[in-house]
């Protein structure tokens, strides 16, 4: 009896686990996608400037009703039918989150210093000199969802494309890309700002003015809403540099250097390759090795006597060294090209410029060696591997008019 019991109980907690979308479908008998990016408007009419009549957050069911080109009428849960972007939307539910891509850092987020000396005087609590505060000018740039909605439609991009596409609308149905560790929170933000700190002090300043940083921001958050994986806060902060060079670090810190920037030829090639950095650390690739390091097995945190200990320095060290001379992991590559494949496509820029992009930071980094560093080319699978899958990841995608290369308005801000 008491077996049968149990058994019925979790028969109904089975059921009353079925999704939103799952209930959507059988009261509609439509197709049910999700709700991919941080914020996805359902218009009144398949245009970027049409009225808007809901806002759904990431994560949300709606049934397909029709389709139109690049646009999607769906409805939502509470009944609101509206027209969205197929950027937007995907067939696999994606995984939830409460963060807020354009939160300025929370307050538990505080700009720890890692100087090599003192470093028992070593915390956690907010600290600012001359040697970082170049990075905090970047870290504290105002941006707002309206700044991006500005950019986008200034560009072009995405909904705001003028062009009329020719392609089915629907979700993409590209292979499922899950992270490689949950979501480590403040811990995870605050190891990523010590290793920015030390970047800055070690490699390269950040580029002086905000013109360059602000550019490099709206086009990495346009892509970057779309991430797969862990959702994060994101910066991207532009070092002056000019060997190519790009880094991503825990929790949403992406570093690019002035040398790459300039090797490019478009808007849509720096695009993905910020979509590529973004997907590592969406996709928890540095903070995975992060807690693979001893200062974590041994029970540490990041907290004012973690970071104190012999054993924080020596996993910044390994951290640093592993991103800085020896690369990443094949397969984590190749899973980051897959995103920004995907990434840049949702956002509405042409994803075939990667190839385009690889191929330019591949000739410029010929010769160019930092102190720190190895040759970019270096850190990377071989380059024609990576072509190769690339083009069979292109071939699957419904290709379409209207997508951006933003050349011009690049040229103008490099």
């Amino acid at each position: 009896m008491r077996a049968r019991l149990c058994s019925t109980w979790l028969m109904a907690i089975c059921l009353l686990a079925l999704s939103a979308g799952q209930v959507l479908a059988a009261q509609a008998g439509g197709a049910v996608l999700w709700t991919a990016s941080d914020r996805t408007p359902l218009r009144s009419d398949r245009s970027g400037v049409a009225a808007t009549l809901k806002d759904l957050p990431r994560g949300t069911p709606v049934r397909q009703l029709q389709n139109e080109g690049a646009w999607l009428l769906v409805e939502e849960p509470g009944g609101v039918k509206g027209w969205a972007y197929q950027g937007h939307l995907e067939a696999s539910r994606p995984l939830p989150t409460s963060v807020d891509l354009f939160a300025p850092l929370p307050g538990s987020i505080v700009l720890a210093e890692t100087a090599d000396t003192s470093r028992s005087s070593r915390s956690v609590q907010p600290e600012r000199n001359k040697d970082n505060e170049a990075l905090w000018s970047v870290l504290e740039l105002p941006l707002s969802r309206q700044n991006l909605e500005d950019f986008l439609r200034e560009g072009g991009i995405g909904e705001y494309s003028q062009a009329t596409p020719h392609s089915n609308g629907g979700p993409l149905k590209l292979p499922a890309l899950k992270p490689a560790a949950p979501p480590g929170g403040d811990a995870e933000r605050l190891l990523g700002l010590n290793l920015a700190v030390t970047v800055t002090r070690k490699v390269a300043k950040p580029a002086f003015g905000t013109q360059l940083q602000r550019y490099v921001n709206l086009v990495g958050l346009s892509v970057a809403r779309f991430a797969p994986g862990n959702a994060l806060s994101y910066r991207f902060i532009v070092l002056d540099s000019p060997a190519p060079m790009s880094l991503s670090l825990p929790g949403g810190f992406v570093m690019i250097s002035t040398g790459l920037v300039k090797s490019l030829d478009n808007e849509a090639q720096l695009a993905l390759v910020l979509a590529h950095e973004a997907a590592h650390a969406s996709l928890a690739h540095g903070w995975a090795r992060a807690k693979a390091t001893q200062f974590f097995r041994s029970g540490l945190g990041m907290t004012d006597d973690g970071v104190k200990s012999p054993l924080f320095g020596q996993m910044q060290d390994e951290l640093l060294k592993q991103l800085l001379r020896h690369g990443t992991d094949q397969k984590q590559e190749y899973d980051a090209d897959a995103a920004a494949v995907q990434m840049a496509y949702r956002a509405g820029y042409d994803p075939m410029q990667l190839i385009a992009a690889l191929h330019n930071v591949d000739r410029a980094s010929d010769g160019a060696v930092l102190s720190s560093s190895a040759r970019w080319s270096d850190l990377h699978p071989p380059l024609q591997m990576r072509m190769n899958r690339i083009q069979a990841l292109l071939a699957r995608l419904p290709m379409q008019d209207g997508l951006a290369l933003a050349t011009q308005r690049f040229q103008a801000n490099i």
